[in-house]
């Protein structure tokens, strides 16, 4: 069922998805495509810009042996990204414009039937205490988050969050040294400013 599902998926984005990339970098112009690289110059306080972004994380997560790990659809093209830092947490945000929200709705449905996978692999080393995976909700965007946290005197933390929003799709990744979950309202926040500029 998941291979047929995955097949459909592919199929709908590479017929609609055509001009993807050149979708991307977007227009401010009435009735064009969203300028993206208005949308993420959200600034917040205690985060400052930090250097480019590395490569988006094309596999969403590590799965067990025998379980394919769910991907990004390589339809999507070269995102537009920023990267923000406020010293012990990273913030990596990855935004693409698809041609309609059909198919951004796609790409999420595809994530969300695969990211529970994400928990059937067990943690690579023994500071990693849990990882969990949700679906998201906020501000107008819909999405998963895969989350690993890392217990002891110097916590870590990890979410992966991807979400849309009409026919743009973006991929948020948080790390953290020395913090927990306590910092996830700040991408929450950001979020919320990114989707009033998309409005």
């Amino acid at each position: 069922m998941r291979t047929a599902r995955l097949g459909w998926t592919i199929a709908a984005v590479a017929g609609v998805l055509t001009s993807c990339t050149a979708t991307v970098e977007g227009t401010a112009s009435p009735g064009g495509p969203p300028d993206l690289g208005a949308a993420l110059s959200v600034q917040l306080p205690g985060l400052r810009p930090a250097g480019p972004p590395p490569p988006p994380p094309w596999q969403l997560c590590a799965t067990a042996v025998g379980t394919p790990a769910p991907l990004l659809d390589p339809a999507l093209g070269d995102p537009v990204a920023v990267g923000r830092t406020s010293g012990d947490a990273t913030l990596h945000v990855y935004a693409w414009a698809t041609s309609a929200p059909m198919v951004a709705d796609a790409i999420l449905d595809q994530a969300e039937m695969e990211a529970p996978d994400c928990a059937s692999s067990p943690p690579s080393t023994e500071d990693v205490a849990a990882r969990s995976v949700d679906e998201w909700a906020g501000s107008g965007w819909t999405g998963v988050s895969i989350r690993t946290e890392a217990p002891g005197p110097e916590p870590g933390f990890r979410e992966t969050r991807l979400v849309h929003f009409d026919e743009v799709v973006v991929l948020v990744v948080l790390t953290t040294e020395g913090r927990g979950p306590d910092v996830l309202p700040v991408v929450d926040e950001y979020l919320a400013e990114v989707a009033d500029r998309l409005r």
